[in-house]
């Protein structure tokens, strides 16, 4: 995470929030239907136990590669001290819910990102599903070229902005699970539905605005195809509902 944070003496300091991933693939004889009614009894024990400041979503692969998983798990919390809340609450008295989790699923990958947002969604009423996109990033190698790179997102995102672009868009940079990452960071972006994303993919042609990116950032990161996700949101923290 070093390089992302080198650019706070520039600029002002950004915000960082923890973010939890999981990849997971269906036990033998399980579904989406026992997945949700394991959700289900969740979403109860969060309740029962004060857990008010979690957000989570499932990802469904929409498009995706030859390898790839049945289901995937975003979290996120406000802060560190949220996140190590509810994970000593969890080890303390999530045995029973995270074996019924055990039961349908089998998760591959469990990774912890430190997310910066770049571009805001937009105002409006949250939507319980979304599009979103993941691709896989590497920044410059030199970790002075940083504070460009971030400035540069920061100019892309600001002339989606003025132009009319739905989506948001965020950066997720690896902190623990994984081991060796062949990448720097993961670049988010997210929609209400596929009609946002269709009308952004068609104004990035119409607009030409690969030769705006390129003006922004060319030469300050790399990233491969990115994996379209359809996402179901599940909890939202309670000073969001």
């Amino acid at each position: 995470m070093t390089p992302a944070f080198a650019d706070n003496h520039e600029q002002e300091a950004r915000r960082f929030i923890p973010v939890e991933t999981y990849t997971c693939n269906y036990r033998a004889g399980k579904g989406p239907a026992d997945l949700d009614q394991v959700i289900g009894n969740w979403n109860e024990w969060m309740d029962d136990n004060g857990a008010e400041d979690y957000f989570a979503m499932t990802l469904t692969p929409h498009y995706y590669g030859e390898n790839t998983f049945d289901v995937g798990w975003l979290g996120s919390w406000p802060n560190g001290e949220a996140m190590g809340r509810g994970k000593d609450q969890w080890m303390a008295k999530g045995s029973e819910i995270g074996a019924q989790f055990y039961e349908v699923l089998d998760c591959v990958s469990h990774t912890n990102f430190a997310t910066t947002e770049i571009k805001s969604p937009g105002e409006g009423p949250a939507p319980d599903t979304l599009v979103l996109a993941f691709s896989d990033c590497k920044g410059p190698e030199d970790p002075g070229k940083w504070p460009d790179l971030m400035g540069g997102v920061d100019a892309w995102a600001k002339y989606q902005a003025e132009t009319g672009y739905h989506q948001g868009g965020w950066m997720m940079f690896p902190v623990y699970g994984g081991g060796d990452f062949d990448f720097d960071f993961k670049y988010v972006a997210a929609w209400d539905n596929h009609t946002q994303n269709g009308q952004d993919y068609q104004r990035y042609g119409d607009q030409q605005d690969w030769d705006k990116e390129g003006e922004l950032i060319a030469g300050l990161m790399d990233c491969d195809v990115a994996r379209l996700y359809d996402a179901k949101v599940w909890r939202r923290p309670a000073q969001e509902d």
